[in-house]
């Protein structure tokens, strides 16, 4: 007898689950109201981190943080998977039922951020991947 597994890719697993739900951007609209964003801030920056990747200042501080939380919903009151984004410059949460697709996000946004960084960086950050250009990582 032979067993296969089978791996689903981020787009079967989207289709399969529905989309990310974006709860805070701030320079865009989000699909929760604007009124619901400190409740929404307060609960996602107050859940439990399960993944995450930051680059630090020059002067000790994180200017950016990406990560993969668990935490109640305000509003529902029920667990939600987020992938939390804050920089200097943007903030942005998307959260979902499914914590498979929270971690897709997760992946996808350390990934992106180093594809098409948001922030000046020296040239030395870019010498070893993903490894050299975050201060805290665990995408490999």
């Amino acid at each position: 007898m032979n067993a296969v597994l089978t791996l689903e890719t981020a787009p079967q697993v989207t289709a399969q689950f529905a989309q990310m739900r974006t709860v805070l951007n701030s320079e865009a609209p989000a699909d929760t109201p604007r009124e619901q964003d400190a409740v929404y801030r307060f609960s996602i920056e107050g859940g439990k981190t399960l993944r995450e990747s930051a680059i630090t200042g020059a002067d000790g501080t994180e200017d950016l943080i990406i990560r993969c939380v668990e935490y109640v919903d305000p509003v529902t009151q029920k667990t939600r998977y987020g992938v939390d984004y804050w920089s200097v410059r943007r903030y942005w949460a998307t959260d979902h039922k499914s914590r498979a697709l929270a971690e897709l996000a997760y992946r996808a946004a350390v990934r992106d951020e180093f594809a098409r960084p948001t922030l000046t960086l020296s040239l030395e950050r870019f010498t070893r991947g993903l490894a050299s250009f975050y201060d805290v990582t665990d995408v490999i």
